[in-house]
């Protein structure tokens, strides 16, 4: 990701001309904090999805099932984004505050909104803590799951047994 926005930075700088760049995109809004919380929400929004995709893909038992059984979390992702899209064309609405809180949709979400100087610091940190509790619930259901899948030899494990590990 750094590389190519590295490299798209000096082409624009090489090739462009400073005015006509400017007259594309406004970059005043860019700062290295808006820098850092993004790498931080792409960071933990990684995070988010790959334990999703681990527990998912632990259920199941040959490879050709993988896809199918994905199927639920690739759809969160794409209600996420696309519930962070839609909101951002209404940036000062509450379906926007509620999409920068909600973990599905945070990472897309919220680094927008501090860019648009709509977040405040305590939206953030209550974003960022919502989201860290996601993963660290996601994270003991996954582990707890996968390991019991991983020594599971046989049929592969029903949503009954599932239930039954996490309680």
């Amino acid at each position: 990701m750094i590389l190519i926005v590295g490299t798209a930075f000096v082409c624009a700088k090489s090739f462009l001309e400073p005015e006509l760049l400017n007259s594309i995109l406004d970059m005043s809004n860019i700062t290295p904090v808006l820098g850092i919380i993004t790498i931080l929400y792409f960071i933990l929004g990684y995070f988010t999805y790959a334990l999703l995709y681990a527990l998912t893909g632990s259920t199941v038992s040959k490879p050709e099932d993988i896809q199918s059984a994905n199927s639920p979390v690739a759809f969160l992702a794409v209600v996420g984004f696309y519930l962070s899209y839609f909101t951002m064309m209404n940036p000062t609405s509450e379906l926007n505050v509620f999409a920068s809180i909600f973990p599905i949709s945070s990472p897309f979400c919220m680094p927008f909104r501090i860019m648009m100087g709509l977040a405040s610091v305590s939206d953030v940190i209550i974003s960022i803590i919502v989201l860290i509790a996601t993963i660290v619930v996601i994270a003991y259901i996954t582990i707890k799951i996968y390991s019991n899948a991983i020594l599971n030899y046989g049929s592969k494990m029903r949503l009954k047994d599932i239930v039954k590990l996490i309680k």
